[in-house]
């Protein structure tokens, strides 16, 4: 009696465990990630173009990434050249790159305003014809690459 109950009681675990299993890929497998990915690099010094030289983007740098609502460059004030103070518009959520400024952000799909930490601003990747700043597409199931070049401290 005593093993057929023990028996019993093995098959019933291991079906709830297989059931479990399911449940949890079948939840996986549902689900879209998309975002956007790349590096951040700081170019400094003579960032100009020279013949026999390849072009550099700089050294990668690590910091904070800030994702906000699509930002028009009114809903900020610029403190030089791409540096910016910090815009009005909805923060969407903060990221931090790794030691040589990479990143992978998973996000909703939907257009955001990227900017990057830098100098006690916020870093703008340029702007759109509707003076949109650091604005990014992120579609569905993928990630949408992106590289932010700083080239504040640069001289051309």
């Amino acid at each position: 009696m005593k093993r057929v109950y023990t028996t019993t009681l093995g098959l019933m675990l291991s079906a709830v465990l297989l059931l479990g299993c399911f449940t949890i890929i079948k939840q996986t497998k549902g689900k879209v990630v998309q975002g956007i990915q790349g590096q951040v690099f700081e170019q400094r010094g003579n960032a100009m173009p020279q013949q026999g030289k390849p072009f550099s983007k700089g050294v990668g740098f690590a910091t904070q990434l800030y994702v906000f609502e699509p930002t028009h460059i009114q809903s900020t004030s610029q403190i030089s050249g791409s540096l910016f103070n910090q815009p009005s518009t909805k923060l969407i959520g903060t990221f931090t790159t790794d030691s040589i400024g990479r990143f992978k952000c998973i996000l909703n799909p939907g257009r955001y305003s990227i900017f990057v930490g830098y100098q006690n601003g916020y870093y703008a990747t340029g702007f759109n014809q509707l003076n949109e700043l650091g604005i990014v597409q992120v579609l569905a199931g993928t990630f949408a690459p992106m590289e932010v070049i700083i080239s504040a401290k640069a001289s051309y």
